[in-house]
């Protein structure tokens, strides 16, 4: 029996609409070796709450997950969520404790997530058990209804600054998955959720129909880290070569990483340890935070990397001969 802690609530009215708001947890290899199949993590929890269309609470629920790839817990992670190697033992099977979400899937259920991260991760895991992806409902990332409704144009933003920006006082342990769920719902209920998701769909088709995708909004980073900074683009580089970052598999700082300016606020750079691959990291700089997302180096990444070396350098030699040309033209005699 794994944990799991439900709790049912009678909604208002009778209601078909359902908002399914989760949050997920997972593990990450402690050693070198990283799974082909299950690169990004393993899931070991899912929290979720189910809200009506009144978006009051009609259940909720929390299940710990056994894993089969990455058994032994990370010592970062469980640092991070409070998740014990005992935890991970006593949990269920991924596809066992899936379901326990899935039974209130139906043709009126959205799933609401803060952020991207979880969809991919939880795809991802679906796969690796054998199980489709094609079920799963219409997804909305409440970030991005949070910006809009708020008037923020942080496309990235915590929890916590979002619960501050909204008033809202009350507090719960962070990365635990039932807890972050709650949380997410918090947020959702002081916002128009029927507005946001239907303004969300039309600039989503906006976007997708003229705007070419990028590979950094398409996979997920390996990690992520956001540091705040009064500076002006122009100081992006300085602020950016003072922040380490360490290789994921095995915790050593890496070097290289030239930076390469990619954009007016965005930098790119290559950056590996010995024993490992090299990775690729992009830092951008928006209203005052620089979000450094380090992702694996694919052919995409590296063919985007390559070409802003060679712009870099392309730009370079361009300057070095217009200072030859005027050293040049300073150096001519003059007529009398």
């Amino acid at each position: 029996m794994w944990r799991s802690t439900l709790i049912t609530y009678r909604s208002k009215k009778e209601s078909n609409m359902k908002y399914i708001i989760f949050d997920l947890e997972w593990n990450q290899p402690i050693n070198t070796v990283r799974s082909k199949l299950l690169p990004h993590g393993e899931i070991i929890q899912i929290g979720f709450l189910v809200v009506d269309e009144d978006q009051s609470i009609i259940a909720k629920n929390e299940v710990m997950i056994k894993p089969v790839c990455y058994k032994r817990m990370n010592p970062y992670v469980s640092t991070l969520t409070g998740i014990k190697q005992s935890d991970i033992n006593k949990g269920g099977k991924f596809t066992d404790s899936f379901d326990v979400m899935a039974e209130y899937f139906g043709k009126d259920t959205v799933l609401i997530t803060w952020g991207d991260d979880d969809m991919p991760i939880l795809r991802e895991n679906l796969a690796f058990h054998g199980r489709t992806d094609s079920d799963l409902p219409v997804h909305y990332n409440l970030q991005r209804i949070f910006a809009v409704q708020t008037g923020s144009d942080q496309s990235q933003i915590g929890l916590k600054t979002a619960l501050e920006t909204l008033g809202i006082t009350e507090e719960v342990k962070a990365h635990d998955a039932l807890n972050d769920a709650y949380m997410t719902y918090l947020i959702a209920d002081k916002l128009d959720l029927g507005k946001g998701m239907e303004e969300y769909s039309k600039r989503t088709a906006v976007k997708s129909s003229k705007t070419v995708v990028q590979p950094w909004d398409l996979y997920m980073p390996i990690c992520t880290a956001n540091v705040e900074t009064n500076i002006k683009p122009s100081g992006m580089a300085d602020v950016c070569r003072k922040i380490h970052i360490c290789c994921p598999e095995c915790g050593i700082e890496l070097s290289g990483g030239e930076l390469i300016r990619q954009g007016k606020c965005s930098f790119v750079a290559a950056s590996g340890c010995e024993d490992h691959d090299t990775i690729f990291v992009r830092y951008e700089l928006k209203t005052g935070v620089i979000t450094v997302s380090c992702f694996e180096m694919t052919e995409e990444f590296e063919k985007i990397y390559k070409n802003r070396v060679r712009i870099k350098e392309k730009n370079a030699r361009a300057r070095e001969a217009h200072r030859a040309m005027h050293t040049a033209q300073r150096k001519e005699p003059k007529n009398d």
